[in-house]
């Protein structure tokens, strides 16, 4: 069932169009990646989609309702969780704490409430905790943790409000090869037992490859290929303006890997 519908999306800052006509959908339990080189427009996509960029034309439609050109806090309590490619979580707090914050935020209650609904916040987080395998480390400051661990921990955070749709900015930034994989697994699993659309951007072509559904190829703003994972990676146009012969091998692999059982 189609999730996100985004139609015609186009921006510009002054003479430098970032993103032309760009439409694309994204169903319940789809991993849909977004890659293109630096500049491609694909920030300046995944932004509007998100609320930081108003567009200039076109329009997102979530679920069936019109989300576009309104706020990101709009937005995610609208049913939209998102993730950053430098992670974002309170340093000085715990896992729980961090994660409770989102749960009581998105719930519509103070933090600094004591009794019942502090226990039920934390409840919830360790719940979700649990759901990105860091149950051991839910009461360690967050300052200590390993970045795959914090990476983790703001998954958790996105999902505090339950999202129809996660959106991942480079989830895999700065991440060893092995927590690349493992994230990206836990992400898919999330995304078929909770039913969850899942947008993301990602250079690195091991975890498109190896772990979306679909591809998306963007280049100077313009979508030139889209498909499943083996054809846009055949595709002459991606290999030429984006992979390469490197990144087309590694794409090749990435690809044999995913269809190993």
């Amino acid at each position: 069932m189609t999730l996100l519908v985004v139609s015609g999306l186009s921006k510009a800052f002054g003479g430098v169009v970032a993103a032309r006509d760009v439409s694309f959908t994204v169903a319940r339990g789809e991993l849909v990646a977004l890659i293109g080189p630096n500049g491609a427009g694909k920030s300046t996509t995944f932004n509007m989609v998100g609320g930081q960029l108003a567009p200039d034309a076109g329009s997102v439609m979530l679920d069936g309702a019109p989300i576009t050109g309104l706020a990101p806090r709009a937005i995610w309590r609208l049913g939209v969780g998102r993730t950053f490619q430098i992670a974002q979580a309170f340093v000085s707090m715990t896992a729980a704490e961090n994660v409770a914050v989102a749960v009581q935020s998105a719930a519509r209650r103070s933090f600094g409430l004591a009794g019942s609904a502090q226990r039920e916040g934390r409840d919830v987080a360790l719940v979700l905790l649990e759901a990105v395998g860091l149950t051991k480390v839910a009461d360690h400051v967050v300052a200590t943790l390993a970045y795959g661990d914090i990476k983790r921990v703001e998954l958790a955070i996105a999902l505090a409000g339950a999202p129809k749709l996660l959106l991942m900015d480079e989830p895999t930034a700065g991440m060893a090869r092995g927590e690349r994989h493992a994230l990206m697994e836990q992400v898919a699993a999330l995304a078929r037992t909770r039913g969850l659309g899942v947008l993301f951007t990602e250079h690195d072509m091991d975890a498109v490859f190896g772990h979306a559904d679909r591809v998306l190829a963007l280049v100077a703003g313009k979508i030139v290929a889209e498909g499943t994972p083996a054809a846009v990676q055949a595709d002459e146009a991606v290999q030429r303006l984006y992979l390469g012969a490197s990144g087309a091998r590694i794409a090749k692999a990435a690809g044999v890997r995913r269809g190993a059982p």
